[in-house]
């Protein structure tokens, strides 16, 4: 598989996310659930979304200066699960988007 990824500005940032396949996303969807709940967490999620997918900046964490307040921080993680699950491909509104395989 070659990954597929997408470039958009949040806040002045670009961020580029890349989609890894679907089996990754099936990998994510598996490790995000707080322990034994099945019930997604917040924290998890965001920490999957930057190890995994968000590619630049790399090495985010929730605490950065590219998020200045929980409504960005919700926009890119939001964004970022989307590209995990294959959702940019084909779609129009990302007009500041740049689609690419590598």
């Amino acid at each position: 598989l070659n990954p597929y990824q997408v470039k958009r500005k949040f806040n002045g940032t670009l961020f580029t996310a890349q989609f890894n396949g679907l089996s990754a996303a099936l990998k994510m969807q598996d490790s995000i659930n707080m322990d034994g709940t099945g019930v997604t967490s917040n924290e998890k999620l965001a920490a999957y979304i930057f190890e995994n997918v968000i590619v630049d900046p790399p090495h985010l964490t929730a605490d950065d200066d590219v998020f200045p307040d929980m409504k960005t921080l919700n926009e890119v993680v939001t964004w970022g699960l989307g590209v995990a699950n294959g959702k940019f491909r084909g779609e129009s509104g990302d007009a500041d988007a740049e689609k690419q395989g590598k």
